[in-house]
């Protein structure tokens, strides 16, 4: 078999292509499934590659993902360095003392970064409508896991609730 060269002469062994991209899995670094990559993303002045696109889905919008959250691309999957924090809405919300504030709505991120500037949970009281919902900065969250667990009570919650836009 005839091995491809580049215009330069080069060979192209350890290159990868689209293919090689297009369709696989894209799991974070706790091993979650993220979506399946859609597109190659590449600048257009350098050439150089700077992340894909992920299809999350029907029901889910998509997600771009830049090239330095990328550990690895393997045959089967890409794998990523971090978890994406996109995936943080839905999960449920409970205070320092354990009680349930309710569920992550959406998020406020910072600039085009994967860090939480602040979270907003839609609460699950009774005496409040679904557009009403609590912001809660990232000073006041402990942990980020299977839910969200506050270093506050639920009493040292913003009082000001921010309508949903």
């Amino acid at each position: 078999m005839r091995q491809q060269k580049s215009i330069s002469g080069k060979a192209i062994v350890k290159a990868i292509t689209s293919e090689d991209i297009l369709g696989k899995d894209v799991i974070d670094s706790e091993g979650a499934f993220i979506g399946v990559a859609e597109k190659v993303l590449i600048n257009s002045k350098s050439l150089d590659f700077i992340g894909i696109s992920v299809d999350k889905g029907i029901i889910r919008s998509g997600l771009t993902i830049g090239k330095n959250y990328i550990s690895k691309i393997t045959p089967h999957a890409i794998f990523l360095k971090i978890t994406v924090v996109y995936d943080v809405k839905g999960k449920i919300v409970f205070d320092k003392n354990g009680e349930k504030i309710g569920a992550v709505s959406s998020i406020d991120i910072y600039g085009e970064k994967n860090k939480i500037k602040i979270i907003y949970a839609k609460p699950t009281s009774s005496l409040f409508f679904s557009k009403k919902r609590i912001a809660i900065p990232i000073d006041s969250i402990k942990i980020v896991g299977e839910n969200v667990m506050l270093n506050i009570t639920k009493d040292h919650l913003p009082k000001q609730f921010v309508p949903k836009p």
